[in-house]
């Protein structure tokens, strides 16, 4: 899909494309200008720069899990009352 509205906005110049996505990454890479709605309102309207520059300051937290044995699953689910039968 992205492919898709890539072309569209790059090669037909006169177009516009309004996409809705939670993601920010996604927005950057499709979109030249964004907008922000809460709640039903419009919150903001510009570029990528020009919205992480007013609105840009929050934390990146990166989270590293070891993987959980299918054992350990299986203990865990009994703990919790989810045994299957």
């Amino acid at each position: 899909m992205w492919n898709v509205i890539s072309r569209i906005s790059i090669v037909n110049k006169s177009s516009s494309v309004i996409l809705t996505t939670h993601s920010m990454e996604e927005a950057e890479a499709l979109s030249s200008r964004m907008a922000i709605q809460v709640d039903g309102t419009l919150q903001c309207i510009g570029t990528t720069q020009e919205i992480k520059h007013k609105f840009g300051k929050g934390y990146e937290v990166e989270i590293k899990v070891q993987k959980t044995s299918v054992e350990e699953l299986k203990n865990i689910a009994k703990k919790a009352g989810l045994e299957s039968t």
